[in-house]
């Protein structure tokens, strides 16, 4: 029996080279095979954490989150100071729809090693998913200490910036993340949205043009320096705009509300009616296009049909049609 036993030795692999399988296979991409080897590597060895924390990534990568979730815990289980295997877990609850026990999982890995930044970023992401915008700002502040060239943590730190209205400091973040990531048509947009929040619409007119320059098929970015440009009187402009942004997106009611506005205020009634028409078409509830409609008729006088829209508009909620509807429908 020992004889048989010794022999049978000979043969049998150790599980390193089972998990040094794996990582060649990993490496190369192929999660499937990796898995296969972690496997049996944990077979002979159910305490090598690594090829735990190896086959929990390679079936996180696979979006088998509950599989990646059950081998981080072990690995945690077997070396509980390992602050990457606890930024793995948290990624998987948070795929797992799991936010709050994710944090957890951030929070005990920055405690093992305060220079994570993977899980200060992931934090501050859903400390601001949950509105809790100051401290997803401090979390992303540790995030640019850590790492200055992190476009994402200055991008994501400005947006906690805009919900909080402190709209200098945004601008001031975009324009880091712009530094690193020029192409960022996103960053231009929302700096414009935060320019307009203080007056400065020039400035605002700016980003939007850069961005549309970037990326010709973003809407929002037409629309934007549309209404932009409508706030400085630039009528012509901003219908220019608001039509490119109907062209790409038809059915955007706001962009045939405010272009309506801006053919008003040209003097060309026709074509407000005409906008005005096409916004209760599309939201027959929308109660700013019929008090705006019933302006316009009243101004080429059409004093019946002023009135029934701004009544309308009063049914709708619109309280100032009131004192219009005292004034001409008596």
């Amino acid at each position: 029996m020992l004889s048989i036993l010794l022999s049978a030795s000979l043969f049998a692999q150790p599980a390193e080279t089972f998990y040094n399988n794996g990582l060649e296979k990993h490496n190369r991409k192929d999660y499937a095979g990796a898995i296969a080897q972690y496997t049996r590597a944990l077979e002979i060895n159910p305490k090598l954490s690594l090829a735990w924390y190896n086959r929990g990534a390679a079936k996180l990568i696979l979006e088998d989150y509950e599989g990646a979730l059950n081998d981080y815990t072990k690995s945690i289980e077997l070396n509980p100071l390992d602050a990457e295997a606890l930024y793995g877990r948290g990624l998987a609850k948070e795929y797992l729809d799991r936010e709050r026990d994710a944090v957890d999982d951030y929070l005990r890995a920055i405690q093992i090693d305060p220079t994570h930044a993977r899980s200060w970023f992931n934090k501050g992401l859903i400390m601001f998913s949950l509105r809790h915008y100051q401290e997803a700002i401090d979390d992303l502040t540790n995030v640019v200490k850590l790492d200055p060239g992190n476009a994402d943590a200055y991008y994501n730190r400005a947006e906690a910036e805009r919900m909080l209205k402190n709209f200098y400091g945004a601008i001031s973040d975009y324009s880091r993340s712009l530094e690193i990531n020029p192409r960022d048509a996103f960053a231009l947009i929302n700096s414009g949205t935060c320019k307009c929040q203080l007056k400065d619409f020039r400035g605002a007119t700016d980003d939007y043009t850069k961005a549309i320059e970037m990326d010709p098929g973003m809407y929002s970015a037409w629309y934007s320096r549309g209404y932009a440009r409508q706030t400085m009187e630039d009528y012509e402009g901003a219908i220019a705009d608001y039509s490119e942004t109907i062209a790409r997106k038809p059915d955007m009611v706001n962009a045939y509300l405010n272009r309506g506005v801006a053919k008003y205020s040209l003097k060309d009634y026709p074509g407000a009616l005409a906008d005005y028409n096409k916004v209760l078409e599309l939201a027959p509830s929308n109660s700013l296009a019929y008090f705006n409609r019933g302006v316009t008729k009243n101004n080429i006088g059409d004093k019946t049909g002023a009135c029934e829209d701004w009544k309308k508009a009063a049914e709708l909620g619109e309280s100032e049609a009131y004192a219009l509807i005292q004034e001409f429908c008596k």
